[in-house]
């Protein structure tokens, strides 16, 4: 990618790592599926006012916000409120073979024997920290990160699709598609989450308004500008150094504990993000593998 691709990529890269920490204590305090339909509406209400109505495209943007809105962020943040922020950084990896995969049918790539490797190797990795005994208790939410981390490739390739959007009118439509919904599932399945709301502490506030602001707005408007304007297998890699901030931080901040098979689990898991990462997409029609 140009030079310029790369600095936003990594800036999004670092937002993302920081916002995981930031996401794991907002939903100490607030449900997470009212803390998501907070997190849209707070976007579609800043966003909204100085965009135009995506005509033509309300039916398409309205299913890209079940699978990005609902799908990925509702269910990653039920999940951040069950288990430690480290491990869910690295199992969202997983979002980055699932959409080489994607890719290849949707986009005509060709993915190549070293790509299939590293996908293999980031399934493996995955597996390995299911076998961790600490997490022994926890298999239901970590399938629901690695369900998340599906719904995320799968939101990645419907936005490459949509064509040339305005980010700021996709991501403020969106929101706005996906907070009722959000809101269903917290009246339905959090008891309590409207009081909740109202004792949340500042530090809860302020950890949603580094969400809302940086994660929502600045950085998935460059993110959908990246995956608009440069290849995904060539974009979505860079997500990599996300989990590596979170897993960090989270040792910092909340003092999360690391055990032998998450060590082991989660380097094989960058190993395996790093091959598909390094390795350039190869189109169907051009001979050999890459």
């Amino acid at each position: 990618m140009p030079l310029k691709a790369m600095l936003m990529a990594l800036s999004v890269a670092v937002i993302w790592g920081i916002n995981m920490l930031t996401v794991k204590g907002a939903v100490a305090e607030i449900p997470p599926f009212m803390l998501t339909a907070i997190r849209f509406a707070s976007v579609a209400i800043l966003l909204i006012p100085f965009t135009r109505v995506p005509r033509g495209r309300m039916g398409r943007l309205a299913i890209i916000s079940v699978t990005f809105g609902s799908l990925h962020f509702g269910v990653l943040f039920f999940a951040l409120s069950m288990i430690d922020a480290g491990p869910v950084a690295i199992i969202v990896l997983l979002g980055v073979p699932f959409s080489s995969m994607l890719a290849t049918y949707f986009f005509n790539d060709r993915l190549g024997w070293k790509r299939l490797s590293g996908m293999s190797l980031a399934f493996v990795g995955v597996t390995i920290m299911f076998w961790d005994p600490t997490m022994t208790d926890l298999q239901l939410p970590l399938l629901l990160v690695v369900f998340a981390a599906f719904m995320w490739a799968v939101a990645n390739v419907m936005i490459k699709k949509l064509g040339d959007i305005d980010t700021f009118q996709l991501n403020g439509w969106m929101a706005l598609f996906a907070t009722p919904q959000l809101l269903i599932l917290s009246l339905a399945f959090e008891p309590g989450s409207v009081q909740a709301v109202f004792d949340a502490s500042w530090v809860a506030w302020a950890n949603l308004s580094f969400t809302v602001v940086m994660s929502s707005i600045v950085a998935y408007g460059f993110w959908y500008h990246l995956l608009k304007t440069q290849d995904v297998n060539a974009v979505v890699p860079w997500s990599l150094l996300a989990p590596v901030i979170s897993v960090l931080g989270s040792f910092v901040v909340f003092d999360e504990a690391f055990s032998m098979l998450k060590i082991i689990g989660g380097i094989v898991v960058l190993c395996g993000v790093t091959v598909i990462m390094l390795r350039k997409p190869v189109q169907r029609k051009t001979q050999g593998m890459d």
